[in-house]
């Protein structure tokens, strides 16, 4: 497939030549038409044109997926609606539950929703799940910064990671500092 364009260019030139192509001989003497009389003398020269080598092979490359791919898929696309036709409505039977995809009245289209497409209904708890995470890391930055204002407000941690061992100790010596602060007052001298 890739080579007909090859082929149909050598096949026409060939056809050519050979409709063209006609010897005769008078007296021992055989006479050509096709070809130019030449002497040898004088400039030959060769024209210089562009390669058409990438406009074949676009043709051939384009030439082999039509046939690879368009005329297979035209063909059950034409199967599809001629044989098999679109779905007709009917009352459900009691106690069968219809499936999502026998929702859709082509048969193409069934197909892609049942096999390619996901699952509406798993499509709709992944993005309940997504916003549930996102509403629980809400809740957790909210924390923080609730965290963060009562540490500024006691100043009695330098942050709210360290080791809870070590807390203990200093809510004692903050007690102790006011309860000083309390007796004594502000005019404490050495």
């Amino acid at each position: 497939m890739v080579s007909w364009s090859a082929l149909g260019r050598s096949f026409g030139v060939n056809l050519f030549k050979n409709n063209i192509k006609s010897t005769f001989s008078v007296s021992n003497v055989s006479f050509s038409t096709s070809k130019a009389i030449s002497a040898g003398h004088g400039h030959q020269t060769m024209a210089l044109q562009p390669s058409r080598w990438q406009w074949h092979k676009f043709k051939d490359m384009f030439h082999y997926y039509l046939m690879v791919g368009l005329i297979p898929v035209g063909l059950i696309i034409f199967y599809t609606n001629v044989f098999i036709g679109p779905a007709q409505l009917t009352p459900i039977p009691d106690g069968y539950n219809p499936k999502y995809w026998e929702y859709h009245r082509h048969p193409i289209t069934r197909f892609i929703a049942r096999y390619i497409h996901t699952n509406p209904q798993q499509e709709h708890e992944k993005f309940m799940h997504f916003i549930d995470e996102e509403a629980q890391k809400a809740k957790l930055r909210a924390l923080e910064r609730e965290i963060i204002k009562k540490m500024g407000e006691r100043h009695d941690y330098q942050a709210y990671y360290y080791r809870p061992m070590v807390n203990k100790y200093l809510r004692i010596n903050k007690k102790t500092g006011d309860e000083l602060y309390d007796r004594i007052g502000d005019d404490y001298k050495d």
